[in-house]
């Protein structure tokens, strides 16, 4: 064989090298957007209109265009609140795209007034306007909500604390619930965090189009 067809053979399988690390990586590339492709489309999350920790007023249209986490908790809760807010400041600091925001509301609006919930959002280190801490002067707007996310709500009672769902749930630009995570699922709440980066960079994509 002479130099030159040696050195045209050594050229041909660069580039077949080339193509095929090319194609293995696209592949890898539509695996690794492939779980954001597919969350389905669960329900509309509902419409609402109540009062932020620094109370003003704060309606799903302050949340338009952007992907958002949601959850609900109250604030001397000596049960699962704890844990969820504190997987919220996780979320928080792991999802780094400041377009992706995070809304705890109150299952307890009358002790949870503004006030309180600055307090407890500086004690998780709640970044504005990232996350944001929902109470009313009406406690039934808040379990009108929940109700529409089709999460359990129930308010307090002489016997009894509000019960609430330990669930998370990533909602889309839409408004579309895309995704519902426990609290209790480690592998879950990872899933969560890969989930909104995916589908906020989704989003863009689709923008972009």
């Amino acid at each position: 064989m002479g130099q030159a067809q040696k050195i045209l053979t050594v050229t041909l399988w660069g580039v077949l090298v080339l193509v095929m690390v090319a194609v293995i990586g696209a592949g890898a590339w539509d695996r690794w957007r492939k779980p954001a492709e597919e969350l389905p489309i669960l329900y509309d999350a509902p419409p609402f209109a109540l009062t932020d920790q620094d109370a003003k007023p704060f309606t799903d249209k302050q949340l338009a265009g952007h992907v958002w986490v949601a959850d609900f908790i109250y604030t001397h809760c000596a049960g699962p609140c704890p844990l969820m807010t504190a997987e919220m400041a996780k979320l928080q600091k792991a999802i780094g795209d400041p377009g992706i925001r995070f809304t705890s509301f109150s299952v307890d609006p009358i002790h949870d007034t503004p006030g309180v919930l600055k307090d407890y959002a500086a004690t998780f280190g709640a970044k504005e306007p990232r996350w944001t801490f929902l109470t009313s002067a009406n406690p039934a707007d808040i379990y009108t909500v929940a109700n529409g996310m089709k999460l359990s709500a129930v308010p307090a009672d002489a016997e009894n604390p509000p019960i609430h769902a330990q669930q998370f749930l990533l909602i889309d630009p839409d408004r579309r619930v895309r995704g519902i995570y426990h609290i209790q699922d480690p592998d879950s709440m990872r899933k969560l965090a890969r989930d909104a980066q995916s589908l906020a960079e989704e989003s863009l994509t689709g923008k972009a189009r």
